[in-house]
């Protein structure tokens, strides 16, 4: 993949979305599964350093330890999260049914439209596996209540479960409303026993190593409110939306990978 500046991503992508014609292509080719014109092809993939380098890790931390998944005939629905720039939705489609997972379908949703543009347009560069489970990205911004927008309204949506909401290095970069809003939407979304399944940073009984500590107090001088956040509070949101804590994993750079699961009604005590 070519690999360009900040800088000259975010002209690229002014180009196609403050351009209606391009943008008009750019919507045309996705909705048709076909290339992007050269031109606009070279503007469309964002880099994502950091979803490149935790790609694989989290995927194998998935399928060797069984976390969310189970190889059986019953197939798979993923909510993704804070797609990004789209690097999670096809990595992990094609590499989790290589693996012999019965993968239906991967949706991927970020709040911004130039991620939106990047998820898409590596969608149509990726396989015939990748493109015919991962559907076309969708704008999901959280707020306490779950999504802003009307997505849930919209289609098939009106009445989806995910077997899976997968969310991957957004709740310290995020609002803690962001957090509530997650955790009151895997609520409502997952299917009974679904899993969610989060990484990134996180406190433990308040503790952080130096390496956190440091990543916080930047965070916090970014944005008051971006914060490594503390993982019982993670925890305790999700819990009073029907869920528990059933896995935590520690990652490389001081990440963890944790799985809740949606608790069905003879499971609450």
């Amino acid at each position: 993949m070519r690999t360009r500046s900040a800088g000259s991503h975010i002209l690229a992508f002014q180009s196609i979305v403050q351009h209606p014609r391009h943008l008009l292509q750019y919507r045309r080719s996705i909705n048709n599964r076909t290339p992007l014109p050269h031109s606009l092809e070279l503007m469309a993939t964002m880099d994502a350093p950091a979803s490149e380098r935790n790609k694989v890790p989290i995927c194998e931390a998935l399928t060797a330890n069984g976390m969310f998944l189970s190889r059986s005939s019953n197939p798979i629905s993923v909510l993704e999260v804070a797609a990004g720039a789209g690097v999670h939705s096809v990595y992990m489609t094609e590499n989790l049914s290589k693996a012999g997972f019965n993968l239906e379908s991967w949706l991927p949703t970020d709040p911004d439209e130039l991620s939106r543009v990047s998820t898409d347009q590596r969608v149509s560069e990726g396989s015939e596996v990748v493109k015919s489970k991962v559907r076309p990205s969708l704008p999901l911004t959280l707020g306490p209540n779950g999504a802003n927008e009307g997505i849930w309204s919209e289609g098939d949506l009106r009445s989806a479960s995910f077997d899976v909401i997968y969310n991957v290095n957004m709740i310290h970069i995020s609002p803690w409303s962001a957090t509530a809003g997650l955790m009151k939407m895997a609520g409502e979304r997952l299917s009974v026993g679904g899993s969610l399944v989060i990484y990134g940073p996180f406190a433990v009984d308040g503790e952080m190593c130096e390496s956190n500590r440091k990543f916080d107090e930047s965070l916090r001088s970014r944005n008051t409110s971006w914060r490594v956040r503390n993982l019982e509070d993670v925890a305790s949101k999700a819990e009073a939306n029907g869920m528990k804590m059933v896995s935590k994993l520690e990652m490389p750079a001081n990440n963890l990978l944790v799985v809740f699961s949606k608790v069905g009604a003879e499971q609450e005590e």
